[in-house]
């Protein structure tokens, strides 16, 4: 009798722990974007360039411990520069956060009103083609050429559980394809880090590609879903330098 009651006693707990870990089970990877905007102050879009050639170098996954890429992005017409960072776990975006390296970006004096998102990414984006990690990425400069990257960001009147958003995007993850919409590399599915903020960071062949994405009936549908708020749709071009620092995306 006293082995039987031991017996259910270990198995009470193993039931527990199994219980416990359904339920702590992340709907999350690993691989964190961070999204980096600012602008410039007395200073010329060449001497930026000069600048960004200068600085290019250092963001290797050799210097940057966790760094899997960082896209150089601009917007010239809104005057908005900065760079999509992938990480592969939000420590190692804290890290960068505090390094040097970070810490003389920001005390550049030409350099002005930084903004930094963080967002973690889900679980099923890699069917999005939107695991920085998993990509097919290009070395050559030329290939940035009419790059483009697109930022989403929207707000829910009431948010999905957990469940609800995996399933979601598991569902929808492969529908972001170059064969469902031509020009189309990839979208990274983002949740920030208080998991009130969605999105996405799409990359695009091209600015046509993107203008086509939106007349979609996909996006249009979205758009106008009354559940849905979107307030950010912020388009970038992606600087040759890129190349460097692992951020070129191709088909």
């Amino acid at each position: 009798m006293k082995k039987l009651i031991i017996a259910a006693c270990v198995l009470l707990l193993v039931s527990c722990k199994n219980s416990e870990n359904k339920q702590v089970e992340s709907i999350y990877n690993y691989e964190t974007v961070l999204v980096v905007n600012y602008q410039l102050e007395n200073m010329t879009l060449d001497q930026h360039a000069e600048l960004g050639l200068a600085v290019a170098p250092n963001f290797t996954s050799e210097n940057v411990p966790g760094l899997i890429g960082k896209s150089f992005i601009g917007d010239v017409e809104r005057g908005i520069f900065g760079g999509v960072y992938y990480f592969s776990s939000l420590e190692s975006v804290n890290t960068y956060l505090e390094s040097e390296l970070w810490k003389g970006v920001v005390a550049h004096p030409n350099l002005v009103n930084f903004k930094t998102d963080i967002f973690r990414t889900f679980k099923g984006t890699e069917l999005a083609n939107g695991s920085h990690s998993m990509r097919k990425k290009s070395s050559e400069s030329s290939d940035a050429e009419n790059l483009q990257i697109l930022v989403v960001n929207y707000t829910n009147e009431v948010n999905p559980s957990d469940e609800e958003m995996s399933k979601q995007v598991l569902e929808y993850a492969p529908v972001f394809s170059n064969e469902n919409f031509p020009g189309m590399i990839g979208k990274t599915m983002i949740n920030s880090l208080d998991g009130d903020i969605y999105g996405g960071v799409y990359y695009f062949t091209n600015r046509a590609a993107i203008d086509d994405y939106f007349s979609s009936d996909l996006w249009i549908g979205f758009d106008g879903d009354k559940n849905t708020k979107v307030y950010k749709k912020d388009i970038y071009g992606v600087a040759p330098i890129s190349s460097i620092s692992n951020g070129l995306p191709v088909l």
